[in-house]
């Protein structure tokens, strides 16, 4: 009872917290602060704290007062992305249309952001049983539950049947899904502290990709390997020499494998299409197994495996990402199967699991061994149930990197395990740097 009745402080906290930003000028959030310093400090018998009490109340009494008497109609047009990047502003084009009567000057323009707040499950994680004097303490931060920025815009002044554009620029720091439910036309009062809105529904949904790292394309390990249903998989681009068919080229199509003289017949290029049962093709495996405490953690885990996908088509080769939730998941992109931005979508749904299930996770690797040419791994931890996932990989012959996500400032103290233990190549990143701990794999080439 006593969480349930913390989380709905917070979230009451959280949306009043969204209100004050939505509804106060700049200079009316100062005489806000200004308002409350002064009615905790001020006595009746200091004159000038007193004198800047009454001040301030009469200001924001006086914008109170007039901000409900704004009317207008209006109509909204969006333009914007299907996809953004957290952590990477995004532009929105807005037409603002005025349907009143009459003209309107001194107008706003404010997306209306709507995005999911802490799960109970996810708060009551981080409370844990304290010591002594606390009974409740936080195990870490809460997850990274910054909202989307964004600021009101000025709109010129529109005559009546008029319309106006402006350009908007958003924030998402989240991944995940980002619903702008519509525009807010807002104008401030004479005082310039409050702005009072008129609402123009336009829901519009936003999907906010992980944030990927700068990353050359590494050096994956492994050869090509026998592909059983070859042809369908690899959309019939591959390394054998047994004559199928010709079709249409297609973009990444080798220019040796043009038909030249049907391509002259038909005017549009044309290649040879050969049975194809030997290619290269990786796993991915995401570590998504971890507590509440280690969420940034596993965004990051989230990132790494973001920047492998998008390394794919320079690859040439397929990849597998492999990760367990409830469910098992195993999505496929590379060479005309698929593509980069179907797996960045299911990475931005991606949520971490509070229970450990590494031997579905293992068996879900152990099932697509024969057909891989390589594995990389991206682990939260490098416990014993990782290490047997890596030591039953390598005795199957199928290379391995791995790549261990660790607390900050615990890369020096980081334990390796036996050299037996140990995969082809372990690169430990550590929280807050991994972007430069990446750097390590372009210098290995």
């Amino acid at each position: 009872m006593l969480v349930r009745v913390l989380y709905r402080g917070y979230l009451l906290g959280r949306r009043v917290t969204a209100w004050l930003q939505r509804r106060f000028t700049p200079a009316g959030g100062f005489v806000l602060v200004g308002l409350a310093l002064t009615a905790t400090a001020s006595d009746p018998e200091h004159t000038l704290g007193w004198q800047a009490f009454v001040v301030l109340a009469a200001m924001l009494g006086m914008a109170v007062l007039m901000t409900p008497f704004f009317r207008g109609k209006f109509a909204v047009q969006r333009h914007g992305p299907r996809f953004a990047t957290a952590g990477e502003p995004f532009s929105l084009r807005i037409r603002v249309a005025n349907l009143s009567g009459r003209p309107q000057r001194g107008l706003e323009y404010l997306e209306d952001l709507r995005e999911a707040d802490v799960s109970l499950a996810e708060f009551r994680a981080r409370l844990q049983p304290g010591r002594r004097t606390r009974s409740f303490r936080l195990s870490g931060p809460l997850p990274p539950v910054r909202r989307a920025q964004t600021r009101a815009e000025p709109l010129p002044p529109m005559p009546a049947g008029s319309h106006a554009e402006v350009r908007i620029d958003v924030l998402p720091h989240r991944r995940g899904p980002l619903v702008l439910a519509g525009g807010l036309i807002g104008r401030p009062d004479p005082l310039g502290l409050l702005r009072s809105f008129c609402r123009a529904p336009l829901p519009q949904t936003v999907l906010v990709l992980p944030r990927r790292f700068p990353l050359a394309p590494p050096p994956m390990p492994g050869q090509s390997q026998y592909q059983r249903g070859g042809v369908a998989l690899a959309a019939g681009v591959g390394e054998s020499e047994e004559f199928v068919a010709l079709r249409d080229y297609r973009r990444g199509d080798s220019l040796r494998r043009v038909h030249w003289r049907t391509t002259a017949r038909l005017g549009r290029p044309i290649v040879k299409e050969y049975q194809d049962e030997h290619f290269i093709r990786h796993a991915l495996v995401l570590d998504t197994f971890c507590e509440a405490a280690d969420d940034a953690r596993f965004e990051e885990a989230v990132a790494v495996a973001a920047s492998f996908a998008c390394t794919v088509p320079d690859q040439d080769s397929l990849l597998d990402l492999l990760f367990v939730g409830p469910h098992t998941v195993c999505v496929t992109t590379g060479r005309g199967v698929g593509h980069e931005q179907q797996m960045l979508e299911v990475l931005a749904a991606v949520k971490p699991c509070r229970e450990s299930k590494l031997e579905a996770l293992r068996s879900l690797v152990m099932q697509h061994h024969e057909a891989l040419s390589g594995c990389v791994l991206v682990f939260l931890d490098w416990d014993e149930p990782r290490r047997q996932v890596v030591r039953q990989l390598r005795m199957l012959r199928v290379p391995t990197l791995v790549m261990v996500i660790v607390p900050p400032r615990t890369a020096e103290t980081f334990d390796r395990g036996p050299a037996g233990d140990q995969p082809d190549r372990l690169l430990v990143l550590e929280s807050g740097r991994v972007g430069e701990g990446l750097q390590q794999l372009g210098d290995r080439r």
